[in-house]
This record gives structure tokens, sequence and C-alpha cells, in this order.
């Protein structure tokens, strides 16, 4: 009897899922030949079905990654022809060379006598979840070798039964041998001095009854008599069903060093203070003068510290930036219209937005890429009055005193507004029932005095922008920490604490400053101090309007980039735009290619990498041995001097798929007419 239409269509249909499945599929006899296999598999290896139908399955060229691959298949082999099941992890070879790992399986097939008629082998990737396990190993690891780095304990606490688990490491802070025997909650507690054991055990408590980190610092005493000052960290981690913790875990570092020097200093400060109140009026306000000046110092210190930290942070978040935006922009592309359209515009605004905060954390940082122009402060006011008065309540009022002989000074237009903008909404949220915003400029000089106490002027000619509100004012404690990143009074979601900072990091990257001035219950004015421009700085220009995107025309493009997430999506956005690639992961590799002549009409290099050389480096070598030889350069930092110097255009990082194509183009046909110094 013939097969009815609709079953020869089924038998098509499940050949054709049978092929597309992802991962190996296949038949075997019960002595290992091959007899079928899905086309995916087939694709795998790159050749032709019928070129490897039987053959023993352990002599394809799938099994070529090693002999102890193939031993263990044919032991598979061997108990499936006994009707036994195998499974294992091992690794596949495909065409070029390429490995996967893979979960295979060989499973027998019976007859209704109960004999193994045939084997059916199946594999299916998982390169992903092997890459995933080696990077959380490697992850571990390095967390071990920073605990061991850092002299650090660490603790398992199981509240349910009051038992710990301890490094090496913890029982030497706590002076104690270890034994074979559990470590218990009472022998660790017996070692506390016993002025503190009451204030770690509050603590302690404290922290598991709200769910909360845990912070102390206590002393121990050793079995010798040493007493050791150590930082006890830790949080709540696993809990029951009600929701209560039943286990911390935590870290315990040495302290000592710090402690005794905090009461040496503690004791020095108290004789200082004693012979101070001894001597003249005039000696007191000396010291007081030093006091004022080594606080202001230790400040700006910290906030340098700081600044060094935001700026290495966001110099990394905007590679991540850049790879994800890339990734959704490509994404996008090959999406059009799709249901996951709006998603992946969504998921890009959220990128604009992580950019966006970036900005200001490099801005603090001063590393933030700025385009300065010429420009009249008042006209910007002018320009983003009626956005301001947009962002204000009904019961606040807004007015502007503004002088009209200002000197113009060099600024990043986009940058002033962002700052005046952050000012009104800070006075703004100031000013819960209402009141009154004044925004004031005028021109102003510093003297001497003033250049010597204020450590960022570095002239004597400033244009004075003032924001001033008649709000709650802040404290001195409050003004002190105002310009700290991340720092705010504002309720939880009502502020991310870089409004002042970046503000603070734009003015100094301007070559000025920032002063606050507030009393509480009285109201704050911040003032931002600009120079007066005295170069021939470029004029503020008009915004042109958004063109298309321009494609290449094949034209080879040199990438040279150290990182590989990064390298991996900008490889896949040139060549999304047209062009050629070849690629280089240091500049001295990159030099090695061009040395060689290869025919390369643009370089587009990053600024900072690993080795002697730079992208600096590489650009000025381009410029005086491959004079016909385009270069584009690409930072997350505001390290843009040579660039800067000798007109060599910088894109700053991330930057979006259209921007990148605008400034391929720019770069490719611009006339290289560079004069290096």
């Amino acid at each position: 009897m013939s097969a009815s239409p609709n079953t020869k269509i089924s038998v098509e249909q499940s050949r054709v899922i049978y092929d597309i499945m992802k991962g190996f599929i296949g038949l075997l006899s019960p002595d290992g030949r091959l007899l079928d296999a899905n086309q995916s598999a087939v694709d795998f290896i790159g050749i032709d079905l019928n070129e490897i139908v039987g053959v023993p399955f352990c002599d394809t060229p799938w099994w070529l990654s090693g002999q102890d691959v193939r031993d263990t298949l044919k032991d598979a082999i061997r108990k499936g022809a006994l009707g036994e099941a195998s499974c294992f992890e091992t690794q596949v070879v495909g065409k070029n060379g390429t490995v996967m790992d893979i979960g295979f399986s060989l499973t027998p097939v019976f007859d209704e006598a109960g004999a193994v008629v045939s084997l059916v082998p199946e594999g299916h990737d998982i390169t992903a979840i092997k890459q995933t396990e080696n990077a959380l190993y490697e992850s571990e690891t390095r967390l071990r070798l920073a605990y061991a780095a850092a002299g650090m304990g660490t603790w398992d606490w199981n509240l349910t039964n009051d038992k710990l688990k301890w490094s090496d490491r913890q029982f030497e802070l706590f002076g104690l041998c270890k034994t074979a025997q559990p470590m218990h909650i009472t022998r660790a507690l017996k070692n506390i001095h016993p002025d503190d054991i009451e204030r770690v055990k509050t603590a302690n408590a404290y922290s598991i009854a709200h769910d909360v980190p845990f912070r102390e610092e206590f002393r121990v005493i050793h079995q010798n008599g040493d007493v050791r000052w150590l930082v006890g960290q830790g949080c709540p981690l696993n809990h029951d069903e009600n929701g209560k913790p039943t286990s911390m875990i935590g870290v315990n570092y040495d302290v000592t060093k710090r402690k005794t020097l905090e009461l040496q200093m503690a004791k020095y400060n108290q004789e200082l203070e004693a012979r101070v109140a001894e001597r003249t009026c005039a000696l007191e306000q000396e010291m007081q003068d030093r006091q004022k000046a080594q606080s202001e110092l230790s400040h700006l210190q910290r906030i340098e510290s700081i600044g060094r930290l935001a700026g290495g942070l966001a110099h990394d978040l905007n590679n991540l930036l850049a790879v994800i935006g890339g990734n959704l922009e490509l994404a996008a592309i090959k999406t059009p219209g799709g249901p996951a359209t709006d998603l992946l515009h969504e998921a890009l605004e959220a990128v604009e937005a992580g950019a966006s905060l970036n900005k200001r954390l490099l801005s603090f940082a001063q590393k933030s890429s700025l385009d300065p122009v010429r420009l009249s402060i008042n006209d910007r006011i002018m320009n983003t009055r009626q956005l301001l008065e947009r962002t204000l309540s009904k019961d606040i009022i807004l007015v502007t005193d503004l002088s009209p002989d200002n000197w113009e000074v060099l600024a990043d237009r986009g940058e002033l507004d962002a700052a005046i903008l952050n000012l009104v909404v800070n006075a703004c949220d100031a000013m819960p029932i209402g009141g009154t915003i004044c925004i004031g400029t005028r021109n102003t000089l510093a003297n001497a005095q003033d250049i010597d106490s204020m450590h960022e002027a570095d002239q004597i000619d400033y244009v004075l922008l003032s924001v001033s509100d008649n709000g709650t004012g802040m404290s001195p404690e409050i003004i002190e920490k105002a310009i700290t990143p991340f720092f705010t009074t504002k309720g939880p979601g009502k502020g991310n604490g870089l409004g002042l900072s970046s503000v603070m990091g734009f003015a100094a990257q301007s070559g000025g400053f920032c002063r606050i001035d507030s009393r509480e219950g009285q109201g704050t004015t911040i003032n931002i101090y600009l120079p007066r421009v005295v170069s021939h700085a470029k004029l503020e220009d008009r915004e042109t309007p958004e063109q298309g995107i321009p494609f290449g025309r094949d034209e080879l493009i040199l990438l040279v980039e150290d990182d590989n997430a990064v390298l991996k999506i900008t490889r896949k956005r040139i060549i999304e735009l047209g062009y050629r690639l070849i690629e280089a992961t240091t500049a001295e590799d990159a030099l090695r290619l061009l040395a060689s002549n290869v025919d390369v009409s643009l370089v587009f290099s990053d600024i900072r990498m690993p080795g002697a050389m730079l992208g600096d480096d590489l650009a000025k070598w381009v410029f005086e041995n491959r004079p016909n030889t385009k270069v584009l350069l690409t930072s997350g930092y505001n390290d843009h001097a040579y660039a800067t110097q000798n007109d060599v255009k910088v894109l700053a990082k991330p930057y979006s798929i259209s921007e990148l194509a605008i400034s391929l183009r720019d770069a490719l046909v611009k006339n290289n007419d560079l004069g290096l110094a």
C-alpha cells in the first residue's frame, strides 16, 4: 500500500527538522559504523554525508581532537552494542579547526527480541557553559588571591547551629590554632577584648535582625598576650522560608598599625592643643590657618583620588557600553520592524542614559571629552531659559541678572548648558514650598591672595556665573561633602549625587573653579568661575542637521584595539558599513602590518593600549611614514593633547554606528596635510 500524500509530506518535514536541529544527531550500526547524521552536524565538519556513511564513527572528522577522545568513544560503542547507554563531555573538531565543547550521549535501540539493532549518537553544544565555568573558576581564583594579597581572613557563620568555617588566615588573625573540630562562635568571641565584646554582639544581632550588612572595629587578645585591632565586615546570605537569615559571610583584616597611628595622632593633637592654648593669639591664628590649609589639601587629595577611581571605572564602563550598544544597534538593523524592535530601541535608550551618566563621572574626574568653543555665557542662559522654566514648578520664580558687557569664555557648549540645568534643578529641590531662583553673570578679577588660596585658579580675569536660591540652605558639614560623587541629600530615587561633582569637574576642566556659599535656612549660591578667553579659539557655531549614514567603498581599514569585546563589535560595525578590515591589538602589531606596505586607507586606533606605544605614537608614525594613509583615533578618556595639536579627529567612546560611519568618512575624505611638531 502506497503512502498517502499527507504521510509523505510529514516524512519530508521530519527530515527537514532532523537536518536543521542544532548540534549532532545520527544513527550507527551496532559495530559503530555511521549510517546517518543530520545536516547541521555534517555542515560543521564541511564534507558530504555520503563521504562518511559506512565509516567507523570514531574515524570520522568530528573526532580528530585526540586519541583519548576516540578511545572514550570506542568504549561507549562497545557498551552500546551490549545494550548500555553512555554519556560524556568532550570536544569535536569542525572545518577550519573549529573546536566545540559538547555533551555527548550514545543510546542503544532494541528490536522486539531485545537485541541491539542500532545506536543513536547525540551531541549538544555546551561551549558557552564551559566558558562560563572557566570564567567562574578564574573569578574565584582571583578572589582568593585578592584575599591573600590583602591579608584578609574569610568566615562563614551558620546561624542555625553557630558553627563557623574559617580560612587559615582567619585563625592567624584571632591568634588561635586550627583544630580538626568545627569552629564554634563561642570560641571566637572568647578572644575579643572585654571592652569590645558587647558592642560586637550588639552589632551582629542588629545585622541579623534587620538583614543588613555588619561592620565593626574591635580588638582581639592572642594567647601570647598581644592585642590586635581587627575590622569585621559581613552580611546575611541565606534565608529560611520566613525570610530570616540562616547564615552570614564576611571577612576580617588587621588594622593595628592604623589604629596605633590614630591613637598617636590623637595624643599629638592633644599636646598641640595644650601648647597652642599657652601661646599668644597670633600663634593660635597661625595654627588655625595651618589646620585649615591641611584640611583643604586633604579634601582636595580625597577628591582627586575619587576622581582617578571614577575616571578608571568610567573608561571600563565606556568599553562595556560600546559593546552593548553596538550589538543592540546591529540587532536593530538586522530585524527592522520585527517584534523585538521596540525592545531593542528601549535598550539603546538605556545605553544612552548610561553613557550620559558615565560622561558625568568623567566630567567629575576631569577626563571627559570636551569640545570647547569661544562663547557668551549670557547667550547660553537665554537659549536654555525656556527649558529651565519648564523644569520649575508654578510656585518657583526664575529671574536673571546678566551683565551686558561680559567677556567671552572658552567652554563646551553642551557641558555648560548641563551645568546650568543641574544647578537650577538643585535649587528647585532646595525650595519645596517655592521661592526665587536667580541666575547672574558678571566679570570679576582674582587678586594674588585669591589665587594663592584657590589652587584651581590659573589666571586673573574670570566671568562669574552664579545660581542662587532662597531655599533650605546647607550646613558646613553638608557643604564639605556636597561635591563628593554620589553624595546626595535627596530621597531614594530622586538623585544620583553627580550633579555638583560634575559641575565642579566641568569648571576645573575648563580652567576655572567652583565655590559654594550657603547658610541653613537662608539659601545657597553656587559660583562658577570660568576664565576669560585669551586664545584664538573657534567660535560657537550652529548645529547642523543630521544626514544619512555614509557607507564605505570597500576601503581597507586597520583597526587597532586591545579590548577583545570592543574589537569584536567594532569589527562587525565596520564590516556592516561596507569596509574591509585587518586588525591589531597593540600599536606595535599595527606598526608591523603598516611596515609590510599593506594597502591601508585608514588607521582606526584606540589611544590607550598596553605596550610602549600609544595610539598617539602610532598616528605620528603614520603621518611621517605613510602620508597618504588617514588616521582616526578613539578613547574613553580626555587624553587628546596630541590629537588636538595635530588636528586629528578623536571619536569619544561610546559611539553609535552613525557617529562611527560619519567619522570614518570624514577622516577618509580629509586632506592629510598636517604638520607635526
